[in-house]
């Protein structure tokens, strides 16, 4: 019995004095950062084109111009400036981009997303008013990338609220 004792008081006392080996020490740093990125990485963005329900035309512009979405439904982690239109990522990742629109009253819909000052990718519809299109791509983005979404010089897109979307969800940071 004195000898179960003493075992246990020698086994309490090394467990005590025991510090972690330097290997242990750069997985508990690492899951650390790894933690960290996590806890920034809760990215999520749509938004409608208007903040009504009313039938809105916006354009023709003479030149192409960036749409500020008006009716942000999420903006977690505010990556999403109203303001200004423009989405900046706040962490290296891969999102997820969906953009729809519906034309306006010219009866012809050209926009597209650009990276910075990069287009990515475009929707367009030219069948007449009412008609709407669609489109998504995920791309890699570093943090300060720039999203914003334009209207090409002479033509018309339609907020209704729920009509004309932005989307921006980060699917994984990198």
């Amino acid at each position: 019995m004195v000898s179960s004792v003493v075992l246990v008081v020698l086994v309490v006392c090394g467990l005590v004095g025991a510090r972690p080996g330097p290997e242990l020490q750069a997985r508990v740093d690492k899951l650390e950062q790894d933690n960290d990125v996590l806890a920034k990485s809760r990215v999520a963005f749509s938004a409608g084109l208007s903040s009504n329900m009313e039938w809105e035309t916006t354009g023709p512009f003479d030149v192409d111009t960036v749409l500020k979405f008006q009716r942000v439904v999420t903006n977690i982690g505010n990556g999403y400036d109203p303001e200004t239109g423009i989405f900046t990522a706040p962490v290296k990742g891969l999102y997820f981009v969906h953009l729809t629109g519906m034309a306006g009253s010219s009866g012809e819909l050209n926009a597209g997303v650009k990276k910075d000052t990069e287009n990515m990718f475009s929707i367009y519809q030219k069948s007449g008013t009412q008609a709407s299109a669609s489109n998504a791509m995920t791309l890699a983005l570093e943090p300060g990338n720039r999203l914003s979404v334009h209207l090409w010089t002479g033509n018309t897109i339609v907020g209704h609220g729920r009509l004309t979307t932005f989307t921006v969800v980060l699917l994984f940071p990198l």
